[in-house]
C-alpha cells in the first residue's frame, strides 16, 4: 500500500540565512548552523497520545515505511511588508 501526499508551506527563518550551494533544501543561518527542510514520517503510540517522535529511516524501514521523496524544492524568498 501507499500513502500519496504532496506538502507545500513556509519556513521563517532570520535575516542573513542563505542557500547552500547545489543542496536544494539546506539554509545556512547566520549563526552558521544548517537548517535542513524535509518531510519527515512521525510515530505515536496511539492517536490521542503525547509521544510523538520522528522516526529515523533505520527505524521507519524496519516497521515497513520507507519514505520516497520524489520532488523536492525550496526557495530562500525575501519578506515584504507584513
Amino acid at each position: 500500500m501507499e500513502i500519496h501526499f504532496r506538502l507545500e508551506g513556509y519556513c521563517q527563518v532570520p535575516d542573513g540565512t542563505r542557500p547552500l550551494d547545489e543542496v536544494r533544501n539546506q539554509f545556512r543561518l547566520p549563526s552558521g548552523a544548517i537548517v535542513s527542510i524535509c518531510p519527515v514520517v512521525e510515530l505515536a503510540t496511539s492517536e490521542n497520545a503525547d509521544d510523538h517522535r520522528d522516526l529515523s529511516h533505520d527505524e521507519g524501514v524496519e516497521l515497513g515505511l520507507v519514505l520516497e521523496i520524489l520532488e523536492r524544492d525550496c526557495a530562500l524568498v525575501e519578506k515584504t511588508g507584513t
